[in-house]
């Protein structure tokens, strides 16, 4: 069995909003915060990161060369659309979704009661175990921001070949 590792990682500034009620994209549930990001996209860390890390595993493009921030077609695009593309090329390559680790770092919002929205939303795309969780900033500097880490294993084959 072939196995790889990917590694995505993203982060986004934060500033105050209402519009839209105050919803800041956190892997595809608008999380009620007061907060938006500042992207070219909708500003999902977690989905951009997630996109990232399966990408990277396989040896293909980032999201920043497959959907420049540089494209009118990519303005305030749902950043779902980066992750189904990463999955159609993990099954196109012939690889499975092992496993992945998100680690989301921000003071607010709190990713706790969030978790198992977050992580039932992205099964939708992903049929593989999912673990998030979130960290504070600890007073650095990166408050005011989403940092986002993504571990993705992918694998293909069988023990038996």
């Amino acid at each position: 069995m072939e196995m790889r590792i990917g590694h995505g990682y993203d982060l986004h500034r934060l500033e105050a909003s209402e519009k839209d009620g105050g919803l800041l994209k956190v892997g595809g549930v608008g999380v009620k915060c007061g907060l938006k990001a500042i992207a070219h996209s909708d500003g999902d860390a977690v989905m951009h990161a997630l996109a990232d890390a399966l990408l990277s595993a396989i040896g293909e493009p980032d999201i920043g060369q497959l959907f420049p921030d540089t494209a009118t077609e990519n303005k305030n695009r749902d950043s779902a659309e980066f992750l189904v593309e990463a999955i159609e090329r993990i099954n196109l390559g012939g690889w499975a979704i092992g496993n992945v680790a998100i680690t989301v770092i921000c003071d607010q919002p709190k990713i706790g009661p969030h978790r198992e929205q977050i992580c039932e939303n992205l099964r939708r795309y992903l049929v593989a175990p999912i673990h998030i969780k979130g960290k504070t900033c600890e007073g650095t500097d990166k408050s005011g921001a989403m940092e986002v880490h993504v571990v993705a294993l992918v694998q293909r084959g069988n023990t038996h070949e």
